[in-house]
Formats: structure tokens, C-alpha cells, sequence
């Protein structure tokens, strides 16, 4: 009987882990960040994935994040409407977008990064065949 109880009760405790767990989406945020740490690096670029998602992706199941590259580090894996800060050194990045459907789309493009431009916001999108890149949002 009480081995029953136990048994009982440690069940109901995992379905509500698991309930927990699955009601916070994993395209909450983005994935996989690097250059996230603000001691070392002092200028702050501000990355946004818009809205616009892929061809047969839904905004609940999405299967092509656009991949976000400095300098060819992977810094990120954005879904809709991800946002992040990333703290540079002031210098000359070589930005990259991909994603991969049926054929990798790329895009690349360079930023300067200095004292004399101290906010930089950039927004990831698609355009209509699903090629990604980047805008640089004047501020």
C-alpha cells in the first residue's frame, strides 16, 4: 500500500516537471551565444531576429533559425523575434547569416565597430525565397 502511494505520488510529481518544462518554448531566446561577456568587451551590438519566418515554418515549429557568425565563430541561433546584446572590442567584424533548407543560403557583410559608433542594432531576417541577412538599423 504504501509502496503504491509512493509510486503514485512520484508520478504525478515528474508529469508536473514535465509540464513545467514544456510550456516555456525553446524559441524563446537564442541559442548558443558567444561574446556575451560585457567585462571583457566594451561596445555593445544589438542583434533582433524579425518576424518573417521560412517557407513552411510555423512560429511554434520552426526548423530553419538563421545561424549567426562574427568573424566565422558561431554566435547564435536565432528563431522570430530572438533578441540579444553582444560586447565587442572596437574593430572590423565580418558578419555571416546562414540557413539550411534544401541549400545553405548565405549572406556576409562587414560592420566597423569603434568608440565614434557606440550603438549598432542589427535585425536578422529572410527574404522571400528564404535567403537570409542583415540590416543595419540606424539609431
Amino acid at each position: 500500500m504504501i509502496k503504491r502511494s509512493l509510486l503514485c505520488l512520484s508520478m504525478v510529481a515528474s508529469l508536473a516537471a514535465c509540464s513545467t518544462i514544456s510550456s516555456q518554448s525553446k524559441f524563446d531566446k537564442p541559442d548558443n551565444l558567444l561574446f556575451n561577456n560585457k567585462e571583457l568587451n566594451t561596445l555593445p551590438l544589438q542583434v533582433q531576429r524579425d518576424e518573417r519566418l521560412c517557407e513552411d515554418d510555423k512560429a511554434d515549429d520552426q526548423k530553419c533559425p538563421i545561424k549567426f557568425y562574427i568573424d566565422d565563430f558561431k554566435a547564435g541561433d536565432f528563431y522570430i523575434n530572438n533578441t540579444t546584446t553582444y560586447y565587442l572590442k572596437p574593430n572590423e567584424y565580418e558578419l555571416t547569416v546562414k540557413n539550411c533548407k534544401e541549400q545553405c543560403k548565405v549572406f556576409h557583410t562587414k560592420i566597423n565597430i569603434s568608440e565614434q559608433l557606440p550603438n549598432v542594432n542589427l535585425i536578422l531576417s529572410v527574404d522571400h525565397e528564404g535567403k537570409p541577412f542583415i540590416i543595419n538599423k540606424k539609431s
